[in-house]
């Protein structure tokens, strides 16, 4: 039987200091913003995390319900401690760069849950990956996750399609 994705005593991190960033826990309350960073980055998003096997569905089209509704879902499961996705602000002027994911491997990926517990993902804008920080901010994210959470390195799966040199 598989251990338990996050222990009852584990404190979820609520915000996070990395750097010129920080992280947030996605909610509702970044519906808009949220939507408005996806669409405007869609190919960036796909580029860097995997997906958009078609223009017709996320990242590339998505309404305000339809986001709403996926942002509800990803709170609602964050505070039953299923899995966790959080924003990824510039400290400088508050700026949506980016989004983080930390899922139960079984929920897209079962048939490697014997390898792995977690399915670990991000994104960046396109103007921030323009300023070459993804590198950067890859590292920083998975660094912080192997440190502050209770997932050993080698059970993290890196689902992310550009993954830095020295992490695969």
């Amino acid at each position: 039987m598989r251990q338990v994705f996050i222990p009852s005593d584990f404190q979820i991190p609520k915000k996070v200091e990395l750097g010129n960033y920080f992280l947030i826990p996605i909610s509702t309350k970044n519906v808009a913003e949220d939507l408005e960073v996806l669409t405007n980055n869609a190919e960036a998003i796909v580029r860097q995390r995997g997906g958009g096997e078609s223009k017709n569905r996320w990242p590339y089209k998505f309404t305000l319900e339809e986001n709403y509704k996926d942002l509800a879902w990803l709170e609602t499961c964050a505070n039953l401690r299923q899995l966790f996705v959080y924003v990824l602000r510039d400290k400088k002027n508050n700026n949506y760069v980016g989004c983080v994911y930390i899922y139960p491997i079984e929920l897209f990926y079962p048939n490697l849950a014997k390898k792995y517990d977690v399915d670990f993902s991000f994104w960046i804008v396109q103007s921030e990956f323009n300023r070459g920080t993804y590198d950067e901010i890859f590292k920083k994210i998975l660094t912080w996750l192997i440190q502050n959470w209770p997932f050993k390195r080698e059970r993290i799966f890196l689902r992310n399609k550009l993954i830095p040199e020295g992490l695969t």
